[in-house]
């Protein structure tokens, strides 16, 4: 069985950090997240004037509450729209903006029949109806929300706001076709549009379109340079599609737009990583910490890289500044052990995990990590105690589960136990080359040598060259007589890692020959 303890890093894919490739497109005035009510700039009144007229009584109160509308005074206002509705029933704009009013006060259900009543004096009240759409669209009544955009849009078929907001529906109701066939539309007559090709961009990578996306993102940000969500939508694509060279350069360019932004940093550092420029990735994680020292997470992985290039003990002193900023926070610890454990101080990597589960002794995999240092030095029973504790605060991690089946078999004890630990991690991760071996060798230990033998060697064709495997398998032939093959596996597992343990299973091979 083979192990190998990583850091934390995980590329986390980001969603384009002021928004979601998964969310909704952005309206031409301002960029809708989710909706719970209507802001204050959906709620501004584009005409001052009622859309017919309307006694001069009732005109006289409209305009006083719109004025204390203006002025943040919700019950005058609606006090004054009422008096309006009293002189003039029939006045549709009135209930419009009495509507409004209730929604903004938080009375929605009454907002809703007002604003039907004004749609029903007036049936091309656009304002009314994409006011009501929004409000069905916060509630999920989506099929009601696209029917009032449609009914704008026979009047008005190429109102911009209308035609995205009925697009964001589509959105949400997956029908992604509609939706592309609105901007694809748009394009048509607005092909200089940055925003247009953008939200055509988000909607196309919502479709898995992820080409087409970056086409669109790559036209907008052509069309208007400092367009920072395209260079953000582009680098994240970049990202998922297997381009990091070139999600670099979009960072950079987002970087120059908002050069104070720590998860560009962050980003840029892990890219820099993935693509092997380790100085560069470090680089970045300096500048993040220089914006924001007390960033923990940044000192962890800032650590993490440190040891990918060798450099060990920066890694230690990064986290021992983190540790002057908060001495109780359980990953630092964590980390430290990890470094320690590279450096080959196991003394001080059982001490720093030892802190850890202290702080937090619930957390099963530093008990796993404790458990994986202890049987390194030789410490099976520690070692056992330790991965026990992790089982039982999570019984179904297939890598403690496969990690105590081991060590049974390597001690030779309790190797029924042992066979149904790793017989339960394999079903939770059938294909996992070191749980096969571990099964071979338990079956090894159990004297079931052909049984033994076909699970190494699955695990063999699974893993590829690893020295344990093939000492396994050294093994296995010496037991069944196939003493060519034992030397063969010997020699194979020393010339991929210096054993003196398999040298002298070799010498004693050949002296018995």
């Amino acid at each position: 069985m083979t192990i190998t303890l990583k850091p934390f890093l995980t590329l986390a894919l980001i969603g384009i950090l002021t928004l979601e490739i998964s969310g909704c497109v952005a309206t031409p005035k301002l960029k809708k997240k989710a909706l719970r009510s209507p802001s204050k700039e959906i709620l501004k009144i584009a005409k001052e004037k009622p859309h017919h007229s309307i006694s001069p009584k009732a005109y006289a109160h409209y305009s006083m509450g719109m004025i204390y509308d203006n002025e943040g005074k919700l019950a005058e206002a609606l006090e004054e729209y009422l008096k309006a509705i009293e002189f003039d029933p029939s006045a549709g704009q009135v209930y419009y903006r009495l509507g409004a009013n209730y929604l903004k006060s938080g009375r929605v259900e009454e907002s809703i029949s007002t604003l039907k009543k004004s749609i029903e004096l007036d049936k091309k009240n656009a304002q009314a109806r994409f006011l009501l759409a929004l409000i069905y669209t916060s509630q999920k009544r989506y099929d009601e929300a696209t029917k009032e955009y449609e009914e704008i849009l026979k009047s008005e078929p190429s109102d911009l706001a209308t035609l995205t907001s009925l697009a964001d529906l589509y959105i949400l109701g997956q029908d992604l076709d509609k939706a592309i066939e609105i901007y694809e539309n748009l394009l048509k007559e607005k092909q200089d549009s940055p925003l247009i090709h953008f939200n055509l961009g988000i909607v196309y990578a919502r479709a898995s379109r992820l080409e087409d996306a970056i086409d669109e993102f790559t036209k907008a940000k052509d069309l208007k340079p400092d367009y920072l969500e395209a260079h953000l939508a582009l680098a994240v694509l970049f990202e998922i599609t297997g381009k990091p060279e070139s999600a670099i350069d979009s960072y950079k360019e987002a970087l120059k737009m908002d050069p104070v932004n720590t998860r560009l940093y962050r980003h840029l550092a892990q890219l820099y990583f993935q693509t092997n420029d380790i100085d560069s990735s470090i680089q970045q994680y300096k500048l993040l910490l220089k914006l924001d020292p007390e960033d923990l997470v940044a000192h962890i992985e800032l650590s993490y890289i440190y040891v990918a290039g060798s450099r060990i003990d920066d890694g230690i002193e990064v986290l021992k500044e983190a540790l002057l900023l908060e001495k109780r926070e359980q990953d630092i610890y964590v980390a430290l052990g990890f470094c320690y454990s590279e450096k080959g101080d196991k003394k001080l990597a059982i001490d720093s995990y030892k802190k850890s589960i202290g702080i937090d002794p619930l957390n099963p995999k530093t008990h796993f990590y404790l458990g994986a240092i202890l049987e390194e030095i030789g410490e099976e029973k520690e070692a056992i105690e330790a991965l026990k504790k992790s089982l039982e605060l999570n019984p179904d991690d297939p890598e403690v589960l496969n990690y105590l089946g081991y060590i049974y078999a390597e001690i030779d004890e309790n190797l029924d136990e042992a066979d149904s630990l790793v017989k339960k991690a394999l079903e939770i991760d059938p294909t996992n080359g070191a749980y096969i071996d571990s099964l071979g060798w338990i079956y090894y230990k159990k004297g079931m040598l052909e049984e033994a033998k076909i699970e190494i060697e699955k695990a063999k064709e699974l893993i590829g060259d690893d020295p344990v495997i093939y000492d396994h398998l050294g093994d296995i032939y010496l037991k069944i007589g196939v003493l060519d093959k034992a030397k063969e596996a010997w020699e194979k597992s020393l010339e991929l890692k210096n054993s003196d343990e398999v040298k002298k299973k070799l010498t004693t091979l050949n002296t018995n020959e």
